[in-house]
């Protein structure tokens, strides 16, 4: 059951006061969201990078230990 409410009465100024703040919070929210899209596009570029840079010291470390066998044997 829907209940219904009484209607509130705002004087117009505080209305439009209202309207700014509400304005402002919603430029705010779509700067902070703008804010995390970017931190996650970093976050994404830095874990790449990362996984790079450890795929290369495998492959360091591959050659290193085939280089270690050949000069073991001799």
């Amino acid at each position: 059951m829907i209940k219904e409410s009484n209607p509130v009465f705002v004087k117009i100024g505080k209305y439009n006061e209202i309207l700014e703040i509400v304005e402002v919070i919603n430029k705010k929210v779509a700067n902070v969201k703008q804010l995390l899209s970017e931190l996650e596009d970093l976050k994404n570029k830095e874990e790449n990078e990362i996984m790079s840079w450890e795929k290369s010291m495998d492959e360091i470390t591959h050659k290193l230990e085939s280089m270690h066998e050949e000069l073991s044997r001799g």
